[in-house]
């Protein structure tokens, strides 16, 4: 099998599976008991927390919050920040290339009495700065943006959206990093608060991380025993939180060398694109490595993931959140590109276990699924 869809989910890695399990069977212990073997579970569950923050040089300026993953992470900071806001800032500022899990979140909010603006979006598929200055007003609580879209790959210019942002001392900035991590750099300048997800960086489904610059903005929308600052109560999955700095580590200690390995693979596979008709490249320059997204018009991208799957290729059309709706992909819609190439979109996603014999086998599979489909291209 050649596995091109990380974007959805990627392969863990063994020394976080092996973290996971000897946590689980030496320190099952519950972090909020009182006695020695809790004291002991706290205690490395506070170091896993100054480890994330040394990682990313943060010093003191986030705490940590463990979630189940983006998701998770997303509806917290979305909607903790916004109901601490609602009287005084009640409007949000989003875009349609962000995930589902944030999208879905402030159409909820929305129908809670909450203001949403949409920024557009460039025919390169980034944020509009122009327009979110326009946006911007004293009423704005939230803005949201995510690093790189998961769909197209593109990279939002994260300091330029926070620079323009917090010109407005209400407003906080909140970026889906999901994506970005491993890929290319963080950049935490002007960021409140950023979700992670395990999965996407070679780490176990269930593992999430909130960072948040200030802690006493976000309004706890699940309550109990108070855990995680009394933000996400319940009791704290010790080993599958412990086991993801494993994961964390590896993803930015090989950014630039799997930025480098990517980016020659994706460069390789838009020259061998070049040479046939019908195949158009979606992708903006500049997007992130990992991510390639191409049209066949005149093919439903459907029939093209069926096609390659049975050549044992797994890629995808669009989010695997959101693959199976019917409806165009909203951020290819944003981008004007024609709807023909957008029904044939496909999406092509690598990731470290990638190889070259891999990108090798996947040019003979996609000559023979192009011989197949190659009477139906516009």
């Amino acid at each position: 099998m050649i596995y091109f869809d990380n974007a959805a989910t990627t392969m863990p890695n063994q020394d976080v599976l092996d973290t996971y399990i000897k946590v689980n069977q030496s320190l099952y212990f519950n972090p909020n008991s009182p006695h020695q073997a809790g004291l002991q579970a706290d205690q490395l569950l506070q170091q896993s927390k100054e480890q994330i923050k040394d990682l990313f040089k943060l010093g003191q300026s986030f705490d940590i919050i463990y979630t189940s993953g983006a998701t998770e992470s997303n509806n917290i900071a979305l909607k903790g920040i916004a109901y601490k806001k609602k009287n005084f800032a009640n409007e949000i500022i989003t875009s349609v290339l962000e995930h589902p899990s944030v999208l879905e979140v402030v159409r909820s909010l929305e129908s809670d009495g909450f203001i949403i603006k949409y920024v557009n979006v460039t025919n390169d598929g980034k944020i509009d700065l122009e327009h979110l200055q326009e946006l911007m007003t004293d009423r704005v609580g939230l803005v949201t943006c995510m690093h790189v879209n998961n769909i197209m790959g593109q990279i939002q210019p994260i300091e330029a959206v926070a620079e323009i942002v917090h010109q407005y001392p209400k407003a906080h900035l909140h970026v889906d990093a999901v994506q970005a991590i491993g890929k290319i750099p963080l950049t935490f300048k002007g960021v409140d608060t950023l979700s992670l997800s395990g999965h996407k960086f070679h780490g176990l489904k269930g593992q999430g991380v909130l960072l948040v610059r200030n802690i006493h903005q976000i309004e706890p929308i699940i309550h109990g025993g108070g855990q995680e600052f009394g933000v996400r109560s319940g009791t704290v999955n010790l080993p599958i939180d412990i086991a993801i700095i494993k994961a964390l580590k590896s993803a930015v200690n090989h950014t630039f060398e799997l930025n480098d390995k990517l980016s020659a693979m994706t460069e390789d596979l838009k020259q061998f694109f070049a040479d046939f008709n019908g195949v158009k490249i979606n992708s903006p320059e500049g997007s992130a490595p990992h991510i390639l997204n191409i049209g066949l018009p005149g093919v439903k991208g459907e029939v093209l993931v069926n096609a390659f799957s049975k050549e044992g290729v797994m890629l995808s059309t669009t989010s695997a959140c959101s693959s199976k709706k019917a409806s165009l992909n909203e951020v290819l819609l944003a981008m004007d590109i024609p709807k023909q190439q957008i029904e044939g979109s496909i999406r092509i996603s690598m990731g470290s276990y990638t190889t070259p014999d891999e990108i090798a086998t996947f040019k003979d599979k996609f000559k023979l699924v192009y011989e197949e489909v190659k009477e139906l291209l516009k």
